[in-house]
């Protein structure tokens, strides 16, 4: 399949074809993603000393654009192009072609999230692939579910936060699973420590942060948000939660009677999601909780379209609602959603 072929398709659906700019300032994408991902970076500095970088990934192209329209209205959008990173496990090539295609000013959710859906649906039909999986999930889900367990409120925001970062993520369930990190002793040493501090200037700085700031996290994390040992009732629940996997026409159900088997009152309504049937002609549907987690920026509805490949299973399509990048990156808070295909693979 041809990917003008493709341009067709979203032209017909209503998406706009824009160019997008090849180069970004450097702290745009570290808002978005933190310093973890300056590693990835082919960044460089003007006469001004201001850093840029090639961009990285073209939905953050699109958004700048977007804010730069200084406009909330409903928009609908498709590029063609190429990203630059430089190479890891995931990537054999520092450049990355994309093609993607966005809806902003998304405020009918259920509506815009289907018409993505089934915006992808049209691309996999007229390809050269005959079957597709497609897995949908939801961050609002697991969200919810995190804020109903018993863990420290701080800890409850970290899970939520690095989601995305699995590595880290199992880094944190492990520490909150058991407190064999924690060195009694050193703890001891350290309020002792603290309550000295307590009475010397609390304004003094230190490292960008004031003495009574520094203090005040002290006494979070070690008085008033410890860790319990009721944390592995918790961890269990969410590593169960993640292995939910089902045909996403019985989803709603299991969904719910999973909360309701640990007393959450969380309840999935049979409309819940964007596509209610298992199968729709050659397309198998399931709800899969633990996908799409190599993109820190999902809110909502998340999902991906595999195929098979010389008989391994790749991912020819994915997307998801994006509600607060547009206001990370300093604009309004305006919602959005969108999908990008794996060109590579045609």
């Amino acid at each position: 399949m041809k990917l003008k072929n493709i341009s067709n398709i979203l032209k017909l659906s209503g998406f706009k074809n824009i160019e997008l700019d090849s180069i970004i300032e450097s702290n745009q994408v570290l808002k978005r993603s933190g310093g973890n991902f300056r590693q990835y970076l082919f960044s460089f500095y003007d006469q001004n000393y201001k850093e840029w970088t090639l961009i990285p990934d073209l939905s953050l192209a699109s958004v700048k654009k977007y804010i730069e329209k200084k406009t909330n209205k409903k928009t609908k959008w498709s590029y063609i192009g190429e990203a630059y990173r430089k190479r890891d496990k995931s990537n054999k090539s520092p450049i990355i072609k994309q093609l993607g295609y966005e809806i902003f000013g998304s405020y009918n959710k259920a509506k815009d999230d289907n018409e993505i859906v089934q915006t992808s649906l049209k691309i996999f039909r007229k390809s050269n692939f005959k079957r597709c999986e497609v897995n949908l999930s939801n961050m609002e889900i697991f969200h919810v579910l995190v804020d109903k367990l018993s863990l420290p409120l701080r800890w409850r925001e970290k899970i939520k936060r690095h989601f995305s970062r699995k590595e880290y993520f199992e880094e944190l369930l492990k520490k909150l699973s058991d407190d064999k990190d924690i060195n009694p002793k050193i703890v001891e040493a350290d309020k002792r420590l603290a309550e000295n501090l307590k009475k010397k200037n609390l304004h003094k700085t230190y490292s960008g942060r004031n003495l009574a700031d520094i203090l005040s996290r002290f006494d979070l994390k070690n008085y008033r948000d410890v860790r319990g040992k009721s944390n592995k009732r918790d961890i269990k629940i969410i590593r169960e939660y993640l292995k939910i996997s089902c045909p996403i026409e019985k989803a709603p159900r299991i969904l719910s009677d999973f909360f309701y088997k640990y007393n959450m009152n969380i309840y999935i309504s049979p409309d819940y999601f964007p596509i209610k049937k298992n199968n729709i002609k050659n397309v198998k549907v399931l709800f899969t909780s633990n996908i799409n987690r190599t993109l820190e920026y999902y809110t909502g509805m998340n999902f991906n379209l595999t195929v098979d490949v010389k008989k391994k299973r790749h991912i020819l399509l994915s997307g998801g609602r994006f509600d607060k990048l547009i206001k990370d990156l300093g604009y309004k808070n305006i919602p959005a959603v969108g999908a990008a295909l794996n060109s590579d693979i045609l």
